[in-house]
């Protein structure tokens, strides 16, 4: 059965689709066609059905158990391959991508036991097109003749600005939206919701892990109860984008502009550094769980610097990438406003 596309025909992944297979080291977006990740390493990845509990573990033992590497979230390689989500694992498409992701971000809160109906990541038409104007805003000028503003701002125009999130907020008017949208689905608004913009993923990663460095980086810079990591676990509905800011570079980064919106579900776990918290009455197998409420982020955050690109993944590089992240700062922040 074919799957619906949500990520907008506009999105431009011609470099995506080329460039992990220059100089020979992937042989597909599948994970064992990453070249750089050993038969090995994925064992080592493996899940053994273990329930995480993060209110019993410190941050770096959780960032770790999610994420034995940056590129290997724990079990992922058993989930892609159960699902065979590509049908052409060196080409996938648009929509097939669009719903690995889906796959990928409710196995990662099956991890830690939400795996409820009520718990489940669900793409949206809105997010996925939201986030692709963010990036359009931010990195051209396509919309800035019809839609002035104050450069920038969260609306936009972004050229020179220096503000990750220039585009949060930007919404063409309904006649310019129905381009990128189904037919005859109604027009998007703004709505509570969050975004987060990432740029640990690498032009160069296939696509069954290039988004995990979003997730990876995060909580080893965060952990659990960080701010940036709570709509990975907890938002109802999201889209993703993906843009190539310099398609000429084959090493560089590829930034994650990340739209959530819908239900914001309770954390059920206690935040271990609150002296009430009881970590063997946690959790969503607990009979009475003492939830932590939600970080509440700042409605205007300052902008994250970019860091510079990281070099190429390697087998030697693997091992140490997931510690030497835990001393960057992540291009990633979270903003709740009326989205």
């Amino acid at each position: 059965m074919a799957q619906q596309q949500y990520t907008p025909d506009q999105a431009d992944w011609s470099t995506f689709a080329t460039k992990p297979f220059e100089g020979g080291t992937n042989t597909g977006h599948d994970p064992d066609g990453v070249g750089w990740i050993s038969a090995a390493d994925w064992e080592a990845a493996k899940w053994d059905g273990t329930v995480y509990n993060p209110s019993k573990m410190t941050q770096q033992e959780f960032a770790e158990a999610i994420c034995p590497s940056v590129d290997r979230i724990r079990g992922i390689r058993e989930v892609f391959y159960q699902h065979n989500p590509f049908a052409d694992n060196r080409n996938p498409t648009k929509a097939e991508v669009d719903e690995w992701h889906r796959i990928a971000l409710n196995h990662v809160r099956a991890l830690i036991g939400y795996t409820t109906a009520d718990r489940q990541a669900e793409k949206d038409h809105c997010m996925f097109a939201r986030a692709l104007w963010g990036d359009e805003r931010k990195f051209t000028t396509a919309w800035d003749s019809e839609y002035p503003g104050t450069t920038g701002s969260a609306y936009g125009p972004c050229q020179g600005s220096t503000n990750a999130h220039c585009g949060a907020t930007f919404i063409p008017d309904a006649a310019d939206q129905a381009p990128y949208l189904p037919d005859g689905h109604a027009a998007c608004s703004t709505q509570q919701g969050a975004e987060g913009v990432f740029s640990g993923p690498k032009s160069n990663i296939p696509w069954s892990i290039k988004w995990s460095r979003g997730l990876c980086n995060t909580l080893l810079a965060e952990g659990f109860w960080g701010g940036h990591t709570g709509p990975y676990f907890h938002r109802q509905r999201f889209g993703f984008s993906f843009w190539d800011p310099d398609p000429s570079n084959n090493n560089n980064n590829a930034i994650l502009r990340a739209k959530w919106t819908g239900n914001l579900m309770p954390n059920l776990y206690c935040n271990p550094s609150e002296p009430d918290c009881d970590p063997d009455n946690t959790g969503p197998s607990s009979s009475s769980p003492s939830p932590s409420p939600s970080p509440s982020p700042s409605p205007s955050p300052s902008p994250s610097p970019s860091p510079s690109p990281s070099p190429s993944p390697s087998p030697s590089s693997t091992a140490t990438v997931l510690s030497m992240h835990s001393l960057l700062t992540v291009l990633a922040l979270i903003v709740v406003l009326l989205l």
